[in-house]
């Protein structure tokens, strides 16, 4: 029976050959012309191949070359039968880079990080990246793609990794490959009537527009940004309700306000306003109107977590109006203020009667705690500062607010509540609300 010769055997014995020809090609008779013509296939001393291409000496030929792309040993190089396609599953050379996590590797790392780091310990990315023959930043990349929460037995909320929630992040990414579809008309008009009459973001209209469905294709946020850059959309950067920011002021060391002295400052909140983990820790401001005009004002309220805004029209900017308004809401058959933990406001002169703000309306002792950022620091109520803004677009600066009925600003508030936001997952805070109370209700 004839023995079977192993394909390692095989490509040692090729090399060989292919290096026997070449020196032999470069130990031929020196004596003959340079225009004779090389033996061709079959003939004795004879290559194949496109080493018969040119004669002997003949310009741009490097002689002595045996792994050149002219000698034949590139074409059996590789691991592959000859006429056999070329696939992902069947190619073993090993990929230098580039390579995605598989629905397998993800599973993996969820495994890993249950039996490791139990109960939200936080996940050391180095040895994971040395279990699962990895970079330590795809690790991390990867963990933060399918991050989520669970909850204990007590009802104690702790990160987790999810393969599935990371698969289903790379299969809606994984639709966007491919050629870009065309930029059609009826797209075009729907972005921009989203942007200039109903003063949405662009991230804002894809959203909305995905939300709709009755579009067959809807670009991405970044395709949006592009096609108003290249005048697509006869909209331009002005119109959108973010704008380029001018300087910033220089940051200062911060200490408590000298008119607020016996007002809690805003590092003593505790961890669940910090970290927006819980829900009823609001932020706080007043937006007035122009100089000249009425004394009228509105209260903005930010919850931290939903994103959630109460908006309401007062008299004046005095501490009576706000903790009016205040009660009233407490009061309130809607719920504005179920499960109201803490306030934070800034250090304004309507905000400084920090103690009847506490108390409550409805019982005996404080309905919240109330903490004050420092000085020249808005950042500290970034929520609220942002609300703020959205709530220029319809109010601007100099109006006077006496002029906008309740009823106004109640739509202005139903507006944003409803506006969807990119922090929560292109959910909208009316939608975030309802969901936490519905995981919330036992």
């Amino acid at each position: 029976m004839e023995k079977l010769v192993p394909w390692e055997g095989v490509k040692i014995s090729i090399f060989r050959e292919v290096q026997n020809k070449t020196h032999a090609f470069g130990k031929r008779d020196k004596g003959s012309k340079r225009g004779g013509e090389a033996p061709g296939p079959g003939e004795p001393g004879g290559l194949s191949g496109r080493a018969d291409e040119a004669p002997p000496g003949a310009p741009g030929r490097k002689k002595g070359v045996p792994h050149g792309p002219d000698s034949g040993f590139l074409d059996s190089s590789n691991n592959k039968e000859a006429g056999r396609p070329m696939g992902q599953e069947n190619d073993i050379k090993k990929r230098s880079g580039g390579k995605h996590f598989t629905w397998e590797e993800r599973v993996r790392l969820e495994t890993l990080v249950r039996a490791l780091y139990p109960c939200g310990r936080r996940p050391n990315f180095a040895e994971l990246a040395r279990r699962l023959g990895r970079h330590r930043s795809s690790v991390s990349r990867e963990y933060h793609r399918g991050k989520t929460v669970n909850r204990d037995s007590q009802l104690r909320e702790f990160p987790v990794y999810s393969a599935q929630k990371a698969q289903d992040a790379a299969e809606r990414a994984a639709l966007d490959k491919g050629p870009r579809p065309r930029l059609t008309t009826g797209v075009a008009a729907a972005v921009s009537e989203l942007i200039l009459r109903e003063k949405l973001s662009p991230y804002a209209a894809v959203v909305r527009l995905r939300k709709r469905g009755d579009l067959p294709w809807v670009p991405c946020e970044r395709s949006v940004y592009y096609a108003i850059d290249a005048g697509l959309l006869g909209v331009s950067r002005g119109h959108l309700p973010y704008k380029p920011a001018g300087k910033r002021r220089k940051k200062s060391g911060t200490r408590m306000a000298y008119t607020n002295a016996g007002g809690r400052p805003i590092t003593e909140r505790p961890p669940g306003a910090e970290d927006r983990s819980e829900y009823g820790h609001w932020e706080m401001d007043t937006v007035v109107g122009g100089t000249g005009t009425s004394p009228a004002c509105l209260l903005v309220m930010t919850e931290r977590m939903t994103r959630r805004q109460i908006i309401r029209k007062l008299p004046a900017r005095t501490q009576e109006a706000v903790i009016r308004e205040l009660d009233r809401l407490e009061r309130s058959r809607r719920g504005f203020f179920k499960g109201l933990k803490t306030i934070t406001c800034d250090n304004g002169c309507e905000f400084l009667d920090f103690a009847a703000i506490e108390k409550s309306a409805k019982h005996a002792g404080r309905r919240c705690e109330v903490f004050y950022a420092h000085p020249y620091r808005a950042s500290e109520r970034g929520s609220n500062e942002n609300a703020n803004r959205i709530v220029r677009r319809f109010i601007p600066k100099g109006a006077d607010i006496s002029k906008f009925t309740r009823t106004q600003i109640r739509r202005i508030e139903d507006w944003i509540n409803a506006l969807p936001r990119k922090i929560l997952d292109g959910l909208s805070a009316e939608e975030k609300v309802t969901l936490y109370f519905e995981e919330h209700a036992a």
